[in-house]
Order: structure tokens, then C-alpha cells, then sequence
């Protein structure tokens, strides 16, 4: 009986062979190292990434992970040596390398078996030496091993693992090891409207295994512009002085041509101020005065600052916590900052400006806000061209210290019923632009509105003027 447990394992992991599948599931994919095209050039010597999610929030016993084997296709071959390191969620994890004498297959052995319930994401780095044959598809091949050696489930599927527009499977394309010719015309002007940027041009290589240019700037990393078609790039924020340029067309980073003459220019520092932001808009509601503008056109924006003035007090001066970075994210999806400061009644002007790296600042963007205790403007002109004057603003603050439902009741001087107005949670405002339930526009006159808000009413009378 004292081998029972041991026969138990042998038997589920001879279950796990028999069946071909696992109740570990994974998805991964292969890349060159600082590349999205999955292409590596013939009788190279290749960095490589192989990226793995591996879920074992259902994994068996006998699917501990001891070994990650990675199979290359024909002509590919690796050494031990050429193993670089595995991390997991980012960080190192000690394994070491085993490589049969064919070298056709590269084992990262784990120090620690892997025998949590997590999901996590696997990358492997190592170097690959290439096949002297191209091929459109050579198809690498992943496996986990368990601690006997014995596979846990069929090979990794191909999949979206590393997060990036890049190579989502296991196969890489090998092209002909020869170099794109050189670019021609390429060409460098500092800009003369004040701003410190400067705009790079050239022919389009006529290769089609070119997928882009790199563009060096002095001794600095090269700018990566991505397309064989491109023609143009604008290089923005360069510091103030004297640079030089050069550029090459690349079929993969360790397949470029050879750089093209030097192209030196003088860059002056920036005073030109920035476009202002588009779009500025301003919403009310119980979060406080919602501030929104989409981004300046102007491509070497920093940050954008809030301002905000009332007729109280002389011009516009910065809210505090309103000075926000420009982020890519927001360049996309608009900008938005919160006022939680419970404003009096009155009127008051929310502004938004642009500020570049050198701290030019834009002119502002500013729209008025105007807040009051009863409908507003009234009577009001539903045909005026002016959206200050063409509908009235009911303001859930004309009863006080209420809470509930906001809604809005607009009846005709007869008694009936012309509009019904309510609010979505958190709106402290209602607007009616004299339109009927059939979006017609009433009649000029008189037109009594119930405000409600909760169990708490208020009556009054509005004018429409047409």
C-alpha cells in the first residue's frame, strides 16, 4: 500500500497523455525581440521572445509545470548559451536551459515547479539562428511538461498574449538576407514659426520587404517610422542647438541599409504658443462642474491648465488640482476634470489653456456658466440663433435642501399638458428648448412648469417669445 500514491500519479499522468487536453489552458505567440512584423532575414543569428498566458485556476494533479519546451522548425537551431531568461508577470524566474545535440528544440527547465492556481504571463527570450532557406511560415511549436517529463495537454495555442500589435501566433517569416538599398533624398529643415521641431523627408523605398525607416538623431536611439510608403516625419520638441540627421530603410532592425548622408541643422527654442483646446464644455451635477475639452492640435502640449473666475473677482486664475499631463489615452478619449466645489448662485467662466514643454501657454478656451435659484432666461426666444437665449434652464437648486427624482412639468395656460422633463441621475439641470411631446414648437406666451424634485414641488410661469 505504501506505493499507492505513487501508482495514482503514474496513472494520471497517464490519463493526461491519453486524453489531450488539460484543464491548464494557455495561448501564446513568438516575436523578434523589439519587432512587430514577425520577419527575421535567412543565416542570422535572431533575438527571440516567445510570450505565454498560462491559466492554472483549474489545473489537476500531474499538471504541475516543471518544463516549457519550445520546438523550432526546420533549418531554425539554438544553444544552450543562447537562453537569455524566463520572467513571470515581469519579473525573473530561475530555469536553465537544455538544448538536444540537434538543437532543434530549446527546454527552459524551472528551478521551482509551478504548482499555484494563477494565471500568469510567461516570457521566454532567447537566441535563434536562422535557416539559409526563406520560408512565407516556419511554425514553432510550445509544450508545458510536468514533473515526470510527461506533456500537459495538446501544444500552446496560437494567441494574443503580450498585449501588442504585433505577431500573434508561432510562426515567423523568413526573408532573403540581403539589405534594402540606401534612402534617397532624405532631407532635414529646423521650422521657422517659432516652434523647436523638425520635419524629415524622403523618397519611398521601392523594395517590398521594406517595413520602415529609422531616422537617428545625433547618438540617440533611432526614431522607428513604421511603412514602406512614408514620406515624411516631424520630429517635435527637438532641444535647442545644432543636430544631425541620418536615416536607413529597414526589412527587419538586423536588416537595414547603410545610413544616408548626414544632415545637420540648427534648432532655435520654442516661442510659439500652442493652439488652444477644442471642444470646451460644461456640465453640472451632483460630482460638482464636470470641465471637458478635447485636445489641442498642437503636438508638443505638456499638460493643460484650468482656470476659473467669477464677477466677483478681477480675470481668471488657475483651480487648484487643475493642472492635468497630457496622456495618450486622453489625447484619444477627451479631457476631463471636476470642480467639487459647491458654487453660489451667479454667473462664472471655467477656461482651459494649452502649455508646451517650453511653458508657452495658448490663448483660453472658456465657455460661462450660470447658475440661479429659478428658471433662466426667461421668457426666452426658442427660434433665437443664441443657445443663451433659444431655452429656458430649470436648476434643480430652486427647491432647497431636496433630494429624489428631478423632473419638469410644462402645461399650456388651458391646463394641458405640453412637455415632460426628467432628469438622469446626478443632472442638477433641465433645459426645455419650446418644443411640444410631438417636437413642435409652441405657441408665444405664457406656460406654467411644475418643479419637482422628490417629494418637494415648486410653480411658476415661464415666457415663450417667438
Amino acid at each position: 500500500m505504501k506505493n499507492t500514491p505513487i501508482i495514482l500519479i503514474l496513472v494520471i499522468n497517464l490519463f493526461i497523455s491519453i486524453k489531450g487536453y488539460a484543464a491548464v489552458t494557455s495561448v501564446g505567440e513568438i516575436n523578434v525581440v523589439d519587432q512587430t512584423d514577425g520577419v527575421v532575414p535567412a543565416s542570422t543569428t535572431a533575438p527571440l521572445i516567445v510570450t505565454l498566458v498560462i491559466d492554472r485556476s483549474l489545473a489537476e494533479p500531474g499538471e504541475e509545470i516543471k518544463t516549457i519546451e519550445i520546438a523550432m522548425p526546420s533549418g531554425f537551431l539554438t544553444r544552450a548559451s543562447y537562453f537569455k531568461g524566463i520572467l513571470r508577470d515581469r519579473n525573473p524566474i530561475a530555469a536553465r536551459a537544455a538544448v538536444p545535440p540537434d538543437g532543434r528544440a530549446l527546454r527552459v527547465e524551472l528551478a521551482d515547479v509551478i504548482v499555484d492556481f494563477q494565471s500568469s504571463i510567461y516570457e521566454i527570450t532567447f537566441d535563434c539562428q536562422t535557416p539559409n532557406t526563406i520560408t512565407l511560415s516556419a511554425a514553432f511549436r510550445v509544450r508545458l511538461r510536468n514533473l515526470d517529463d510527461a506533456p500537459i495537454g495538446e501544444f500552446i495555442r496560437e494567441g494574443q498574449a503580450d498585449g501588442k500589435l504585433n505577431n500573434n501566433d508561432f510562426t515567423l517569416q523568413v526573408i532573403a538576407n540581403v539589405p534594402p538599398g540606401p534612402v534617397i533624398g532624405f532631407t532635414a529643415a529646423a521650422d521657422t514659426a517659432g516652434e523647436n521641431d523638425v520635419t524629415l523627408r524622403w523618397q519611398n523605398s521601392e523594395d517590398p520587404d521594406v517595413n520602415g525607416y529609422l531616422i537617428y538623431r545625433d547618438k540617440e536611439a533611432p526614431i522607428d517610422v513604421k511603412g514602406r510608403s512614408s514620406i515624411t516625419f516631424r520630429d517635435v520638441n527637438v532641444p535647442p542647438g545644432e543636430h544631425t540627421y541620418q536615416i536607413t530603410a529597414y526589412k527587419t532592425r538586423l536588416l537595414q541599409s547603410g545610413r544616408s548622408p548626414i544632415q545637420t541643422v540648427n534648432v532655435s527654442p520654442d516661442t510659439a504658443a500652442p493652439e488652444p483646446p477644442m471642444a470646451l464644455s460644461i456640465t453640472t451635477s451632483n460630482e460638482g462642474v464636470e470641465v471637458s475639452w478635447k485636445p489641442s492640435v498642437s503636438r508638443d502640449v505638456a499638460e493643460y491648465s484650468v482656470l476659473f473666475g467669477s464677477t466677483e473677482t478681477d480675470g481668471l486664475e488657475p483651480l487648484p488640482d487643475g493642472v492635468l499631463q497630457r496622456t495618450p489615452e486622453d489625447e484619444v478619449a477627451g479631457y476631463r476634470f471636476i470642480d467639487e466645489r459647491i458654487l453660489s448662485i451667479g454667473s462664472f467662466t471655467y477656461a482651459v489653456i494649452a502649455v508646451d514643454e517650453a511653458d508657452n501657454a495658448s490663448i483660453a478656451a472658456q465657455t460661462k456658466l450660470r447658475i440661479f435659484a429659478k428658471p433662466y432666461p426667461n421668457p426666452f426666444t426658442p427660434l433665437s440663433p443664441d443657445p443663451d437665449f433659444n431655452q429656458v434652464v430649470f436648476p434643480a437648486r430652486a427647491i432647497e435642501d431636496a433630494s429624489g427624482e428631478f423632473t419638469v412639468l410644462i402645461y399650456d395656460i388651458d391646463g394641458m399638458r405640453v412637455k415632460t422633463l426628467t432628469a438622469l441621475p446626478g443632472e442638477t439641470e433641465l433645459t426645455w428648448d419650446g418644443r411640444d411631446e410631438t417636437g413642435e414648437i409652441v405657441e408665444s406666451g405664457v406656460y406654467v412648469y411644475q418643479l419637482q424634485v422628490g417629494e418637494n414641488f415648486k410653480t411658476g410661469t415661464v415666457i415663450v417669445a417667438k
